[in-house]
């Protein structure tokens, strides 16, 4: 009973919005992530395959402004080669490890923006804030013949960034394509620490952001 009240609830509060100027949409969103923006047909088959990305959208719309908070999950892996001086171990033998960073996490960006309303179809454009937060992180290290430990190597668990979106929409179906930056580093530490042989050591991090385009179809379900 509950809970039909509340669908009922909700229906009625989308009916009042839609007479008095305010829509509401809410649905999920399906796509992937690249560093590059492609159109060819391998490029984007590739990039889903490997960079997938799913979540769910909102949006307000106050007659053609619009509020679009959404929750998307994206898995991200990145590469590091380190580089470690041989006249820094006993040993004398240059150190060459690379690390591979496999994170599983959550992009919450919140869209500010304003769309062109031609009935069916809408062109839409928003800038907005996003958060992202590290769900999990797995680290494997590589010692390219050499028996290398790094550890460290870990990322702040909640990083700002900000982004431009462009989207369209036809009937119930909706095409985003954004390009989110960092804004704060992704690492908590300014360096990590690496042992070989009973040597031990640390490796300066630069600072890095996440930057990246996300391209994603949506369905708006109310």
């Amino acid at each position: 009973m509950k809970k039909l009240l509340l669908v009922l609830a909700v229906i009625v509060l989308v009916q009042t919005a839609n007479a008095t100027g305010f829509d509401f949409c809410i649905g999920p969103k399906l796509g992937y992530q690249t560093a590059t923006l492609s159109f060819k047909k391998a490029d984007i088959k590739s990039s889903y395959k490997s960079n997938m990305t799913a979540g769910l959208f909102a949006r307000l719309t106050v007659r053609d402004f619009i509020i679009q908070p959404e929750v998307l999950w994206f898995k991200s892996g990145k590469v590091f080669d380190f580089n470690v001086d041989p006249t820094l171990n006993t040993s004398g033998v240059a150190l060459n490890p690379t690390v591979t960073l496999t994170q599983q996490n959550l992009a919450v960006p919140i869209f500010l923006g304003y769309q062109l309303d031609a009935g069916l179809l809408k062109v839409r454009g928003n800038v907005g804030p996003v958060m992202y937060f590290v769900l999990s992180q797995k680290q494997d290290v590589d010692g390219n013949g050499q028996s290398v430990d790094v550890d460290n190597l870990e990322t702040e668990n909640m990083t700002w960034g900000a982004a431009f979106n462009v989207g369209l929409d036809v009937w119930k179906v909706t095409l985003d394509i954004n390009y989110s930056f960092g804004l704060t580093n992704m690492f908590g530490t300014d360096n990590v620490e690496w042992s070989f042989n009973g040597d031990k050591g640390n490796i300066h991090l630069n600072d890095m952001t996440q930057n990246m385009f996300t391209v994603t179809l949506g369905l708006k379900l109310l």
